[in-house]
């Protein structure tokens, strides 16, 4: 006898990310301190970024539910961004995943520009990006 399969949704069908920002590729330099500021101070590098939160590679990672300061040095011509208060909601080694505060709309706005610049077009298709921003 089979074993009952529950029906499975069509590849084309499913959602692209379980995440409800997708991320795109984008370095920049970043520094960050424990969000109680007392302590483990460390430069690293943003590695992508969405909508979102963002994912660092430092030396040194915080505790997944930790609250980071973040300062971000985006290569857009505006002054570095401040970030108070990220979540931290994933460590990998020296890596961990940034949730962001409550964004005000400029921040929201510069973001989303970062996001669009640093999107990748599906191959063969130039007007379709490869990810989805909900």
């Amino acid at each position: 006898m089979k074993p009952h399969r529950p029906n499975r949704v069509p590849a084309h069908c499913r959602p692209l990310d379980r995440r409800y920002a997708e991320r795109v590729p984008l370095h920049a330099p970043v520094q960050y301190v424990d969000g109680t500021g007392q302590y483990n101070r460390a430069d690293g590098f943003l590695t992508d970024l969405s909508q979102k939160g963002c994912n660092i590679s430092g030396s040194w990672a915080p505790a997944v539910g930790a609250r980071v300061n973040l300062v971000l040095h985006f290569s857009d011509g505006k002054p570095v961004m401040h970030l108070s208060q990220a979540t931290v909601s994933w460590v990998g080694g020296l890596a961990f995943t940034a949730r962001f505060p409550p964004l005000t709309d400029a921040g929201r706005r510069r973001i989303q520009e970062l996001i669009w610049k640093h999107a990748t077009l599906l191959p063969g298709q130039q007007d379709r990006m490869a990810f989805r921003i909900v």
